[in-house]
């Protein structure tokens, strides 16, 4: 199997997950409830984002080149922060507050990688008012927690999240498999934040070290301190 026979598969699965969180958004609709998703609203897009290798490849693609020079004064700030985060909580909250948007985020608020952006985001769908989306949880008093989650369609979220849990269940069933397929191709797979893969593949070619195996992939990262837990998994 090629390359190319991997990216069409990924693709498949990408337009399966888009009609799946198409029906879902309209069945929910017609319970009486909202999906608040819509182009330009953008709060999602300060969010880590993780996802496999195979997903950041077509992205790194795509990239015009005033987004490659973006990633390029991105990279060594992504690596300076996660490197000084003690835990995954820490990281969460620095990469949002410390690393500002998604790179691939437009002026208008729109995703210029669209077409090929991650199963992660495809999947991730808010219920409750994009404002939420934006809100740090840590600055909230206990009251304003508890009327958030007493608000929740706990029918359809993600709990304690206003995001809806079948769609990002299916979206990580369909992750997997794609990690299932590189593993069983290379016997190997990998995972890691978004923006970190895409300049990875840019600078150092990662995806041309695959077919030598995850020894000399891992010392090729670990020779050049592109290493960090919540950077490559």
């Amino acid at each position: 199997m090629t390359l190319s026979d991997l990216f069409e598969e990924l693709q498949q699965r990408q337009l399966f997950l888009d009609q799946f969180c198409s029906a879902w958004s309209s069945e929910y609709r017609q319970r009486g409830g909202t999906v608040y998703c819509g182009k330009g609203c953008s709060g999602c897009c300060t969010l880590v984002v993780n996802c496999t290798l195979f997903e950041a490849l077509p992205i790194a693609a795509a990239c015009s080149a005033s987004q490659q020079q973006q990633l390029q004064e991105l990279a060594p700030r992504l690596k300076s922060t996660a490197d000084s985060c003690g835990s995954l909580k820490e990281w969460l909250s620095a990469y949002r507050s410390q690393l500002g948007p998604c790179p691939f985020l437009a002026p208008d608020g729109s995703c210029s990688v669209y077409h090929v952006r991650p199963l992660s985001c495809r999947s991730l769908l808010a219920t409750c008012s994009p404002d939420w989306c934006t809100t740090d949880f840590s600055s909230l008093s206990s009251e304003e927690k508890q009327s958030f989650m007493a608000g929740l369609d706990r029918s359809a979220v993600a709990f304690p999240t206003h995001y809806a849990a079948t769609t990002q269940e299916v979206g990580r069933e369909l992750e997997e498999a794609t990690l299932r397929q590189m593993e069983s191709i290379y016997g190997f797979s990998l995972v890691g934040c978004l923006p970190w893969l895409v300049w990875l593949e840019q600078e150092h070619r990662i995806s041309k070290l695959l077919a030598a195996g995850e020894e000399t992939v891992r010392h090729y990262l670990e020779q050049n301190d592109l290493t960090n837990r919540f950077l490559i998994m």
